[in-house]
């Protein structure tokens, strides 16, 4: 069965006028453990380019199960 987890990041970036902005961003992560769910989500944003992000905090979801459907079974 399927554990899921909520990491928290917070995103620091900087807009026109040079101004620092932080941004916080929930993520819901499929892993066995806190670390490994913090792991994969570090992995994952490293992977996408970002480099200006501090992961907050992870925790166990309350998430039974995730429901996914495909475009042919939504129509």
């Amino acid at each position: 069965m399927a554990q899921f987890f909520q990491v928290k990041v917070q995103f620091t970036t900087e807009d026109d006028r040079g101004k620092v902005k932080k941004q916080n961003v929930n993520y819901l992560v499929d892993a066995q453990s806190v670390t490994e769910a913090e792991a994969r989500t570090v992995q994952y944003l490293v992977s996408r380019g970002e480099s200006e992000f501090e992961v907050k905090s992870a925790s166990e979801a309350k998430i039974a199960e995730v429901i996914l459907l495909d475009s042919a079974e939504a129509e």
